[in-house]
């Protein structure tokens, strides 16, 4: 039975998937609370699928598809705090409409390619067995980043989260704390 268990173990990129897991979910189950207190569950979803743009530039320049992944979730991220930053336009329906929006704009790009051969599915979703060493460095990495800018970032966090007139009254920068928080969820 021991035997059964232990060789898995034996499969270095079973060893990676198995870590890269790990410190993924340590990472989203700390940034995750606020998106669930905030009724953005949306969010992860549309982040998700928004990277297409940023994918299709970086492949179609033969750049780094994860460099152009992040700069597409940020960027998108950063287009829900400046929509929702109005009034009239709630956060979840900024999601909505950026989510859509930069799909289509993915899809389009990655059409309009004809020498494009990629599945598109293994880009949105990804296969965690195949993750390399450098992909466990920069996972770390983020993770690391993330982790420490909560840590600092905590109280401001809480009270954006909960109550942004408070933090606006303690003299807060609300909507540069908000954006900062939607990028590190990206």
């Amino acid at each position: 039975m021991i035997d059964l268990i232990r060789t898995p173990f034996q499969f270095d990129f079973f060893v990676r998937s198995l870590l890269a897991a790990m410190t993924v979910g340590a990472v989203c189950s700390v940034i995750g609370v606020y998106v669930v207190i905030r009724s953005m569950a949306f969010l992860g979803d549309a982040l998700a699928h928004a990277v297409l743009p940023g994918v299709a530039v970086a492949y179609l320049f033969g750049g780094n598809l994860t460099v152009g992944a992040l700069a597409a979730s940020c960027a998108v991220a950063l287009g829900v705090s400046a929509l929702s930053e109005n009034s009239e336009i709630r956060e979840d329906t900024a999601i909505g409409i950026l989510f859509s929006a930069a799909l289509a704009l993915g899809v389009a790009m990655i059409s309009s390619n004809r020498s494009y051969a990629v599945d598109l599915t293994h880009i949105l979703f990804g296969n965690v067995l195949g993750v390399t060493a450098a992909d466990i460095r920069f996972i770390a990495a983020a993770g690391l980043a993330v982790l420490v800018a909560v840590v600092i970032f905590y109280r401001r966090f809480l009270v954006i989260t909960f109550d942004p007139i408070m933090g606006r009254t303690m003299g807060w920068n609300v909507r540069l704390l908000r954006s900062l928080l939607l990028v590190l969820i990206a």
